[in-house]
């Protein structure tokens, strides 16, 4: 598969995603439910990671269509995706901010926090041309993180209600079976 056709994968996969997330919010945060403060963050990482996925996958196929050089390409959107990890991280710490912290967010956080940074790392060595020549994988690496960071929130998102109903659910049947 060339990078081309990876870099179209990510930007159909990318809106696809985003997209989804849109249309499970308007009916999830939708009436009389109380919006937490992790649910808007998570929903906030999906949109934001899937779009600069898609920012820079569109970004590399437009520059592929202009016929810029291989490794001009691949300088140029490793250089970008560091920024806008970069950026994305950063706005998700802020937004976190205002969390209660528990251990468990707290590994979240550094799991998703950390690899990113190591991305960011080598798509700035990437660009330089320092160890990486300017090759496709650290930008794909770092488009396919961001995605698969967009996909697990969007589970999250669409899987949290429906656990916290069926713990509400055993809840009542265990308070029924004490109480008779």
């Amino acid at each position: 598969m060339e990078s081309l056709d990876i870099l179209i994968l990510g930007v159909e996969a990318a809106i696809a995603l985003a997209g989804f997330a849109g249309i499970i919010a308007t009916f999830q945060f939708s009436g009389e439910n109380e919006t937490r403060r992790g649910d808007a963050v998570g929903l906030t990482m999906i949109l934001q990671f899937s779009l600069l996925a898609a920012l820079v996958s569109s970004i590399g196929i437009l520059l592929y269509s202009f016929d810029v050089k291989q490794t001009t390409l691949w300088a140029i959107c490793s250089a970008l995706v560091a920024i806008v990890q970069t950026w994305a991280t950063y706005v998700v710490y802020q937004h976190l901010s205002g969390v209660q912290r528990t251990k468990k967010l707290g590994r979240l956080a550094q799991l998703i926090q950390l690899p990113t940074v190591g991305l960011v790392l080598v798509n700035l060595m990437n660009a330089s041309d320092i160890f990486f020549h300017r090759e496709a994988g650290p930008a794909i690496a770092s488009i396919v993180y961001a995605l698969t960071i967009a996909g697990f929130m969007f589970s999250r998102l669409l899987l949290r209600p429906v656990w916290r109903n069926v713990r509400i659910q055993e809840a009542a049947k265990l308070a029924d079976v004490t109480a008779g």
